[in-house]
């Protein structure tokens, strides 16, 4: 039998235990390897855990900046508009003032001369009455009268659209502030007159339109001069216990010179002032935008602040230099 030689038995198990030994390296290797790579996906899940949570920081902080930003905006406009509105009515109490100065001194005039005129010649002319008729279909010109019943100052128009137009909103310029409360509305205000700023009365208005079927005319130009106008076959205003709702109807869209029916979006409403809000949804349309027939708000509104709107003739950056509503009634 052959032996072995020992060397050789050496090197064999020389061998075998370097392959032992590099098996259990490999082994190591592994378990070191999955121990960093399981470390490695604990380390990047708590990164975008963090990241995540630092977005959604973020988020909220800009979303909370955005909601501050967007209070501040509507505060600084509401300030920007009570402005306004301060700066219309002291323009309206200087033109009253300048009125009455006027006044005084054909007055102080006429003592100086020795002249008294007759109280009641003053009075008359003061008010500007007029000549008292039943409508405005009386007169063959235009101009101020004193109408019956109701019992109101009013300014026919004769000249336009073949006359007979009893004028219930007026606005020339943006002196006069339309921004007012329940009862200015009802019992009307400004000074009525061929070229001056006024709103008859919504309960004048509801006393003539009660009596018989009306048509309604409005008249406005723009910021550039440009003149349009829209006619409308049927037109009412209901009694102060209905919050004078509005009836409009029949846009005459083959008139020249139409505007487009915006008016008739607002039919059925009642009217609201800032004191008075009778608009059917949340929004307080007539804190912001006077008083009108609100529908969440309007597509045109000729008692705006600062000047009336007309959509698309209009919008809030480019608003109306004239506005004029007219009814006339069989």
């Amino acid at each position: 039998m052959r032996t072995i030689p020992l060397i050789l038995l050496v090197k064999c198990l020389l061998i075998v235990l370097a392959e032992s030994s590099t098996q259990q390296q490999v082994e190591n290797v592994k378990n070191v390897g999955c121990d960093r790579l399981e470390n490695f996906e604990e380390r990047f899940s708590n990164l975008a855990e963090s990241i995540a949570s630092n977005f959604t920081a973020l988020s909220n902080s800009l979303k909370k900046l955005e909601a501050t930003f967007f209070q501040n905006q509507k505060r600084y406009n509401n300030q920007f508009n009570d402005v306004n509105v301060d700066i219309s009515r002291l323009s309206e109490r200087i033109a009253k003032l300048e009125k009455l100065n006027e006044t005084l001194t054909m007055s102080q005039e006429s003592l100086n001369k020795g002249i008294i005129p007759d109280a009641s010649t003053v009075c008359n002319n003061s008010n500007q009455h007029g000549p008292i008729i039943t409508s405005c279909k009386q007169p063959s010109t235009s101009g101020v009268f004193r109408m019956q019943n109701p019992n109101v100052q009013v300014f026919c128009e004769m000249d336009s659209f073949n006359g007979g137009w009893l004028v219930i909103q007026q606005r020339v310029d943006r002196t006069l502030d339309f921004n007012r409360s329940w009862a200015e509305y009802r019992d009307g205000f400004g000074t009525v007159g061929k070229n001056d700023n006024f709103w008859l009365s919504l309960e004048a208005v509801h006393q003539v339109t009660s009596r018989g079927s009306c048509e309604l005319s409005v008249e406005m130009k723009d910021g550039s001069g440009r003149y349009k106008y829209a006619r409308y076959s049927q037109f009412g205003v209901a009694g102060e216990d209905d919050k004078y709702r509005l009836t409009v109807d029949g846009y005459l869209w083959w008139e020249a010179g139409r505007t487009g029916d915006m008016f008739s979006h607002h039919n059925g409403m009642k009217f609201s002032t800032f004191d008075g809000n009778n608009d059917p949804g949340d929004i307080k349309c007539a804190q912001r935008f006077g008083g009108w027939w609100f529908k969440q708000c309007f597509l045109c509104n000729l008692n705006y602040p600062g000047g009336g709107t007309w959509h698309p003739f209009t919008n809030e950056e480019f608003i109306l230099s004239y506005t004029r509503m007219m009814i006339r009634c069989e």
